[in-house]
């Protein structure tokens, strides 16, 4: 059963046949060439032979990623990245598999700026290993603070400053430096060459990679034609870019590196014995071995799954995640393994004679490069912050958006009833409406309504028309034009959220494919492309590359299911229903609609529990003390009741309802959780002193200012002390237009709020303690009041 396909090709399948092309191509030339007479190189502390490079260029690895057109072979960077760390395996001298890879990327540097002169001058001698290249930016200072500046003298950039830490300086002949414009503050990028006047290369005395020719680049009136200028603006951007790659092939070349040291340990280990033993066999050295190839593997794992983003289309062009995390984890793992290696081999680890000592030391060389480990750990925090602020303010636009439907449907109808009450006139000229309209406008409008809600009301029955009627274009103009459209668009999202089209989406389909799920009942192609249309129209559905539609990103969070959900799909039906309702002159109260309650009780009884419990001091275990109950004043058939015993399975819930109801249940867990929800239907729905309750759920949506102080003090009575009642509220928008509308909806549904009632200042007066608004959410319109029995 678990033999899987043995014809499907995996990344390890891939990164496999890479290694074994590169070990044929290129590994006779790090054995033969490079290996050789390494540790005395290292030893007298001399770089690399410059030769080595013009040979490497000669069998074809320095082109080996770069651009067909470039006279490159054009392999992706995932089998560069192989390649380094085959090289890196291999060799017994870590910086040569990242030197070959900084003046690779040098190259690439020099090609995207685009710029004819740089690439004809430099372009064709870094290829074939006659130039070498290499990048300076580091200053341990912010790039808008950098010292070393550049100044524009006629046709002539004047350079000054210093760069320090540049892997290949002492024999390079290029390099790609970045300066901060003294007239702009912006960040520029020049090719400079050693041989500039005002140019030198210094010596600087390290730790370790001593081969790696570490050096200084001092640049004192340094003046270059404006064609050495690589790019003219926003050079920062281009240095993201390249220390994003430069990240993952930095691993690389750990990862190759830290994969030779491991066999060679094991190696140097299998001919000695200790106790009459081979040391092998000792469970000490198994598990240890065992734990340097976990790191190796862990290592791997992390290193080729950046190496495969690369890939990706949807890449960050300036930060990559995957590459910070492999930069990282790699160095832990090659410190970890260097230092399991030093007890391993004792006494020989800590002499120069052997390569134990110096792959600790090159190893703590590779992990200062490309931002230090603390960099790399702020770095990803950053990151994680700001996606996830960004996602949160796509989600709230998404759901905004679609509001502002909502509140254009309201205008369109207040309009409609413009002479009905302020609350309607409100409306209309909060939308810009109060001019006076045609009365053939005014019949257009009303048979534009019509339509509308003949399909809403079809659609909410189980019907699936087969097309989208006439919508408003070519019936109106100006700001009318602009409302209209945008309330047709609430249509089209009410319409896809019912039929079930907007979830289709949430993956890009074909209009074909939107229409047929195999799952419900199939739509008609016309429907689909009419409702796409409009949606696209308004920014809540896009064409992606393949030019499927799909849904925004930010809608997916009220498409996937759950609390969220529910209030979305609650607002809007009730923004059909209550629409209707004006329409109609029926202005009684509905509770299951209220701001609150039914549909929109899962997100708050979700706050409650997932946010506000361990805030709310106390409740905890007051919810835990012997017959501790909850009560809930929603009166809307149960629903919030039931949800709170969801949420609050071992405490019985007392539902306060205006008459005897079932109590509606939705989940498999019914009889354990909802066996616990008492209905006090009647006369009898309202607190009493002797209920002992822990917490009180008390709605203020469509209560009087009379009635709501009431209850709050009959809530007060009940609750034990140190109990707390949690009061619900809506929360108008701050668009003047969203709160008009709100208004008028809640309103129409006998949710509004009396004029002048303060909720705090009622829960203060029943004698509350800790009264504050202790969660609100304004995509949602809502809030949590909340306050302590003393």
């Amino acid at each position: 059963m678990n033999r899987g396909d043995r014809t499907h090709a995996t990344l390890d399948d891939e990164v496999e046949r890479v290694r074994l092309e590169a070990r044929h191509r290129f590994g006779g030339f790090v054995l033969d060439r490079v290996n050789p007479g390494s540790y005395f190189l290292n030893h007298r502390r001399e770089p690399l032979d410059r030769r080595l490079f013009e040979e490497a260029g000669d069998l074809g690895l320095l082109r080996f990623s770069l651009p067909v057109g470039a006279g490159g072979d054009g392999r992706d960077k995932l089998a560069w990245g192989v390649v380094v760390e085959e090289v890196a395996r291999l060799s017994r001298d870590p910086g040569f598999a990242v030197l070959l890879d900084i003046t690779v990327e040098i190259t690439e540097l020099i090609l995207s700026s685009g710029r004819p002169e740089l690439i004809e001058a430099y372009v064709p001698d870094l290829l074939a290993g006659r130039r070498f290249g290499v990048q300076g930016a580091y200053e341990n200072r912010d790039p808008y603070d950098y010292r070393s500046t550049a100044r524009l003298d006629g046709d002539t950039w004047v350079l000054n400053g210093a760069k320090r830490f540049l892997a290949g300086a002492r024999f390079a002949d290029l390099f790609i430096l970045f300066l901060r414009d003294e007239a702009s503050n912006d960040m520029l990028a020049f090719a400079v060459e050693k041989d500039d006047p005002g140019v030198s290369a210094l010596h600087m005395d390290t730790m370790g990679l001593h081969t790696m020719g570490l050096g200084q680049v001092v640049l004192h009136d340094v003046r270059l034609p404006a064609w050495r200028l690589v790019w003219r603006a926003d050079a920062l951007s281009e240095l993201n870019t390249y220390a994003r790659i430069r990240r993952t092939m930095s691993a690389c070349g750990v990862l190759g590196a830290l994969d030779g040291v491991v066999d060679a340990c094991v190696e140097s280990l299998a001919s000695r014995r200790r106790g009459g033993r081979p040391v092998l066999d000792h469970s000490n050295v198994e598990r240890t071995v065992g734990e340097m190839r976990m790191l190796l593997q862990s290592a791997r794992a992390t290193v080729h799954r950046a190496l495969d983003g690369t890939r990706s289309p949807g890449r960050d062009p300036h930060f990559d995640e995957f590459a910070t995390v492999a930069k990282h984890r790699t160095a832990e793992c090659a410190l970890r393994v260097g230092r399991l290696v030093m007890g391993l081999q004792g006494g020989e680890a800590y002499m120069s004679a052997f390569p134990w000592e110096r792959f600790m030391r090159d190893v703590l060389g590779l992990v200062s490069g490309q931002g230090s480990q603390e960099t790399l750990l702020i770095q990803l925090g950053q990151r994680a912050i700001v996606d996830l602020e960004g996602r949160r303010a796509r989600e709230d636009a998404a759901e905004r958006s679609v509001a502002r439907c909502a509140d254009a449907w309201w205008a369109l109808h207040a309009v409609e009833q413009r002479h009905a009450t302020d609350v309607v006139r409100a409306v209309v000229t909060a939308a810009g409406l109060g001019e006076d309209i045609a009365p053939d406008r005014l019949d257009a409008l009303t048979a534009l309504l019509d339509r509308a809600h003949t399909l809403l009301a079809a659609v909410r029955s189980g019907q699936r028309p087969d097309a989208l009627p006439p919508g408003p274009a070519g019936l109106f103009e100006g700001r009318l034009a602009e409302v209209a459209e945008r309330a047709w668009a609430l249509v089209a999202c009410t319409v896809a959220y019912e039929t079930g089209l907007l979830n289709r989406l949430v993956r890009p389909a074909t209009t074909e494919e939107a229409a047929t799920d195999g799952l419900s009942e199939d739509l008609t192609e016309d429907l689909t492309e009419g409702i796409l249309r409009v949606l696209a129209d308004a920014s809540l559905t896009r064409r992606d590359d393949t030019g499927r539609h799909v849904v925004d990103p930010g809608l997916r969070r009220v498409l996937v299911g759950g609390p969220r959900a529910a209030a979305f799909a609650a607002r809007l039906r009730r923004t059909a229903v209550a629409s209707a309702r004006l329409r109609a002159g029926t202005l009684d109260p509905v509770r299951t609609m209220v701001p609150g309650c039914g549909g929109e009780a899962p997100v708050l009884v979700d706050a409650l529990v997932d946010t506000l419990l361990g805030r709310l001091e106390g409740l905890p275990w007051t919810l835990d003390g012997p017959g501790a109950r909850v009560g809930c004043a929603a009166g809307d058939g149960g629903r919030t009741a039931a949800h709170l015993a969801r949420h609050i399975p071992s405490v019985p819930v007392l539902a306060l309802e205006p008459e005897q109801v079932e109590v509606e249940v939705d989940s498999p867990a019914r009889d354990a959780a909802f066996a616990r929800v008492d209905v006090r239907a009647g006369d009898r729905a309202r607190f009493a002193a002797d209920d002992g309750l822990a917490l009180a759920w008390l709605p203020a949506g469509g209560r009087t200012a009379e009635g709501l102080c009431r209850e709050v003090a009959d809530a007060a009575r009940a609750l034990v002390p140190g109990g707390w009642l949690v009061v619900p509220c809506p929360l108008p928008p701050r668009r003047r237009l969203g709160a008009a509308a709100a208004r008028l909806e809640l309103a129409v549904m006998g949710g509004a709020l009396a004029p002048g009632i303060d909720v705090e200042e009622a829960l203060r007066a029943a004698g509350f303690g800790q009264v504050r608004t202790e969660w609100e959410d304004v995509t949602l319109g809502l809030r949590l009041v909340v306050g302590r029995r003393p």
